[in-house]
């Protein structure tokens, strides 16, 4: 371009000063480049993933995690320790990303990130397989032996919550008109608690 001036009075164009000027983009890349895993997680459980964006240019580099659209946090909510800053020539920035999955089976959800001078942000794909609370039953078999009629006898069962989530449970007899009968029918078991049914 040229800068040019006017004297009033006295001529249109006296003076011309050339500018010249480059403009460039830092070279960035974010590591993983296309999916960061989160296996498997508990529902609304968090868990945490680490991403790195690489500043490889002498310039700095402004960068920002992008908000998250309400779509997309009906599947499941991200959250970054740091959503914005500055990366110095030759350096990196680690970013811990908290996964929470809001359904179960699998998730994808796409994670923007901004990096001032693209015109288009860099995507990330967040994957996991979401799953409820594992539970375990201590015995598959109840064997009250020889019984005498119209007595009560009573076998237990342990069952345990394996998961880092509370686990709900309901135990019942198939059939309403039983001569089996469940106690403790109804409860919640804390992460890795245990509870004995009486039956």
């Amino acid at each position: 371009m040229v800068l040019v001036v006017d004297l009033e009075g006295v001529g249109q164009d006296m003076l011309a000063v050339p500018i010249k000027a480059e403009c460039l983009v830092p070279k960035v890349r974010v590591v993983p480049s296309d999916f960061l895993e989160y296996d498997t997680c508990f529902l609304r459980h968090p868990k945490t993933k680490k991403i790195e964006i690489i500043n490889d240019d002498s310039l700095k580099a402004k960068f920002e995690i992008v908000a998250q659209d309400d779509q997309s946090r009906r599947i499941g909510v991200y959250t970054a320790d740091q959503e914005s800053g500055i990366i110095n020539p030759k350096s990196s920035q680690v970013i811990n990303i908290t996964l929470k999955t809001e359904i179960l089976n699998g998730i994808r959800i796409p994670l923007y990130i901004k990096v001032e001078g693209y015109h288009i942000p860099f995507m990330v794909t967040i994957l996991a397989s979401s799953i409820g609370p594992i539970v375990s039953v201590n015995k598959t078999e109840l064997d009250y032996g020889s019984v005498d009629v119209l007595k009560d006898y009573t076998e237990k069962i342990v069952i345990r919550n394996e998961s880092k989530i509370p686990a709900e449970y309901t135990a019942f007899t198939k059939s309403k008109e039983s001569i089996w009968k469940v106690i403790q029918r109804h409860g919640v078991l804390k992460p890795d608690d245990e509870k004995e049914i009486e039956i």
